[in-house]
């Protein structure tokens, strides 16, 4: 019995606290008061707030004896006391039901202080404006249309209490989406206006010919009864409807997993988007020529469909013919490949016998002009043919394709690349008249091959593979 008298009287202060009612027995806080001019919806237990916190509660109204004001003693929690004489205090609703609470701040730091149970200056006070004091601005007519509207939409939600609080529900969000809409109307305020003036005249248009109107309305109003004579599919139509919806759900979940898996392709592919720019303008600039050809490309697949067949008999005549040039292209192209190495003393070949054959000389006919040919012989203790070489030996018989355009001259060897210097004890520059000094040439490349003497080897022309020499 003693459990559940205890178990009621704690849920008992659970709901005396809930609703704002004083703790017994706990210690009075810092309290002060405050003359409101018209405080005729303020209660006990009311809030007092400071920038939207509550900051301490109303525990008494009382007529002020001083004059024709409501005072007000306010007990303020201790984090946020004492409160300064500058402070500033007025009376707000929660609600347009006519809750209200005191909202006031609590003075600037450095200011003197309210004591304990002091009263807030009346100067501090500001008044507080009541919705009717709102509508005695307007003038009586607009009051009573202001009434009339009133009553009219207490008519219209009558019966409807909870689809206007799911209507106010569901404001924030509604707000948030026109504020978007009126971001995007603002932005294109040009376009609404000339929307708004189009509309104008649309509806001009249409009152200008009522005949074509009410034809319009009959035809719509057909349209209405076939829509209606159509029920049953319309209705099948709407139960698939939300199937429909799950299937394009999951069709656009994977669409965005595949752009997100196709952006790196596309971000590659922005670069080449750039250098494929000019090649389209250029195509741009051939069009015309392109026209043409497709133009006339009928006509030449007509002539093809002889010429085609003739082709290919031609072509298969030449089989053998090409079987046979085979083998001589195959030792033809070493030669080749040898005179692109040494095409700078082949251009000196071809070149030369022009310039020596025009070299003149008098004779002893006045009448005649004489040509001479110039010669280089050079002559030494190599002139006659000897089995041994001799010490003095220079001979390179395999020289480098650019032999005599050589490094050598500018790094002071003046002398011609030489096979080896293995007679005259290696390399060195020339030291005195009788040694001209020597330089060994560097290897040279040929197709897959590195060294002094390059040989020209033969290959397979058809399968491209090295041959014998």
């Amino acid at each position: 019995m003693v459990i559940f008298a205890f178990s009621c009287f704690g849920l008992l202060m659970f709901l005396w606290l809930s609703f704002g009612g004083p703790i017994p027995l706990k210690p009075k806080g810092y309290r002060f008061q405050i003359a409101f001019p018209e405080a005729t919806t303020l209660a006990d237990e009311a809030d007092v707030r400071v920038s939207g916190v509550s900051v301490g509660r109303v525990t008494g109204l009382e007529p002020d004896p001083a004059g024709n004001r409501n005072l007000a003693t306010v007990e303020i929690e201790r984090a946020y006391a004492p409160v300064h004489k500058d402070a500033k205090a007025t009376l707000r609703q929660k609600t347009l039901l006519g809750e209200t609470y005191v909202e006031m701040t609590l003075g600037r730091s450095g200011q003197p202080t309210i004591p304990e149970d002091g009263r807030l200056a009346n100067g501090r006070v500001e008044p507080a404006v009541e919705l009717d004091e709102v509508l005695e601005l307007f003038p009586p007519q607009t009051r009573k249309d202001f009434q009339r509207w009133q009553a009219n939409s207490a008519a219209a939600i009558k019966g409807r209490g909870q689809d206007l609080n799911s209507a106010l529900g569901n404001l924030a969000g509604f707000s948030e989406s026109g504020a978007d809409l009126l971001t995007v109307l603002d932005r294109n305020a040009a376009t609404l206006q000339d929307l708004v003036a189009n509309t104008g005249n649309v509806f001009e248009a249409l009152t200008r010919d009522e005949g074509q109107l009410r034809a319009f309305i009959a035809d719509s109003s057909d349209w209405l009864q076939a829509t209606a004579s159509q029920k049953e599919a319309l209705a099948e139509s709407i139960q698939i409807f939300p199937t429909f919806l799950r299937e394009s759900r999951a069709t656009l979940s994977r669409l965005e997993r595949f752009s997100v898996d196709t952006k790196p392709l596309i971000d590659d592919l922005g670069p080449v988007a750039r250098d494929l720019r000019p090649t389209l303008v250029d195509l741009r600039e051939t069009a015309p020529d392109l026209q043409t050809f497709f133009a006339s490309l009928p006509a030449v697949i007509r002539q093809s469909e002889t010429g085609l067949p003739a082709l290919s008999k031609v072509l298969r005549g030449l089989r053998p013919v090409l079987d046979a040039t085979g083998p001589f292209l195959a030792q033809l192209n070493p030669v080749l490949q040898w005179l692109q190495l040494q095409q700078g003393t082949v251009a000196n070949f071809v070149t030369m016998p022009g310039w020596a054959l025009n070299g003149t000389s008098s004779t002893q006919n006045p009448n005649a002009g004489g040509h001479v040919l110039p010669q280089l012989i050079v002559t030494g203790s190599q002139t006659m043919v000897s089995r041994t070489r001799s010490p003095d030996n220079r001979g390179n018989t395999y020289q480098a394709p650019d032999a005599l355009n050589n490094d050598t001259y500018r790094q002071g060897f003046n002398i011609i690349p030489n096979f080896d210097c293995k007679t005259v004890g290696g390399e060195h520059k020339p030291t005195r008249q009788s040694d001209p000094g020597c330089v060994v040439q560097r290897d040279f490349s040929f197709k897959d091959q590195s060294g002094h003497y390059l040989r020209v080897l033969s290959s397979d022309f058809k399968g491209g593979s090295r041959g014998t020499r």
